[in-house]
């Protein structure tokens, strides 16, 4: 029997905004529904700090000395890759610096090797109140502030107890402009309610565990995914040129594609790589059969639609041989 893919979960916010403590009351939540999950946290420093909050029992990569978007993304598809060889889990959690941008964490999970192994669960990302209402940090910073809650399926307000209710309206109506998809949720000390993840309304746990159960069911926040990512499988060699105009012709939001390809031009497998407009290609060496298979990252992106895209390119191809 085929196993089920990995969720993943991204864990984005400023310094100080309060993921650690999150991740400590996603940890409790998983615990109790019976869930096995594993822990990926990257820090700036060349110490870990906050991953003294993990249980022993909680498998854990730390990542040091660089953030998951520039130095060590590498690193990152390669810890994620150890982690699911060493461990049977149902998720795993990652809980980047707050100066990485999500999309940037999303695309080194989403490495062609890892295609079948996992799938993009939700981005949630933690706002301190005060810092968001005062809006004093640098331009950069502001900018990196808004690109995290933007690209967030859900978002936690945290630390309301630091503004007043007044305040706290205008938070979520200034974090509404920026984001209108997503979920949003006051908290105090990360603590949240378990219908965010896995139901609506209000839910209690013993209805959380059933839709875990439930292979019909999907968790409350996936509903809201709106920065897709997706696996196609690339069965039969396809034209270069053919495949670069069509990537450029997708329908909707396409942030990234990536994978491995056979070309009809050239023998061999090729890694490909594809972002704002350029491909990239290279012949990929490798003693293992490697499923050829595309990638994709983006919004308003239709599965059907590129399926039926890569379909059409193979059987181009196809009828030219005859």
């Amino acid at each position: 029997m085929e196993n089920k893919p990995v969720e993943i979960f991204i864990l984005s916010g400023f310094l100080g905004s309060g993921k650690s403590t999150l991740l400590k009351e996603l940890i409790q939540l998983e615990k109790k529904v019976g869930r096995r999950i594993g822990v990926l946290m990257n820090e700036l420093g060349d110490i870990s700090i906050d991953s003294s909050i993990i249980p022993a029992d909680i498998p854990l990569k730390e990542m040091l000395n660089g953030c998951i978007c520039c130095t060590i993304q590498g690193e990152l598809s390669l810890q994620l890759n150890s982690i699911l060889e060493e461990y049977d889990l149902d998720a795993i959690y990652i809980e980047a610096t707050g100066v990485a941008h999500p999309l940037e964490i999303m695309d080194a999970c989403t490495h062609p090797k890892l295609a079948n192994k996992v799938v993009m669960k939700a981005i949630l990302t933690v706002v301190n109140a005060k810092q968001w209402h005062e809006n004093r940090l640098s331009i950069k910073l502001k900018k990196l502030l808004a690109e995290q809650v933007k690209y967030a399926d859900m978002i936690l307000i945290n630390k309301i107890d630091q503004v007043s209710q007044t305040e706290l309206e205008l938070i979520r109506e200034s974090i509404g402009q920026v984001n209108a998809k997503a979920i949003i949720s006051s908290v105090q000390f990360g603590k949240i309610h378990p219908s965010l993840l896995y139901g609506e309304g209000q839910q209690q746990m013993e209805t959380a565990t059933k839709l875990l159960e439930n292979d019909h069911h999907e968790s409350h926040v996936h509903h809201h995914l709106h920065v897709r990512t997706f696996s196609v499988p690339v069965n039969q060699p396809i034209d270069r040129i053919q495949f670069t105009h069509w990537l450029e012709r997708i329908q909707g939001q396409l942030y990234r594609a990536k994978g491995f390809i056979y070309l009809t031009e050239t023998p061999g497998l090729f890694l490909f790589n594809y972002a704002y407009g350029d491909l990239i290609l290279e012949r990929y060496p490798t003693e293992k059969p490697l499923q050829p298979v595309l990638v994709c990252i983006g919004e308003n992106l239709e599965r059907e639609s590129i399926e039926q895209g890569i379909s059409h390119l193979q059987q181009s191809q196809t009828k030219m041989t005859l």
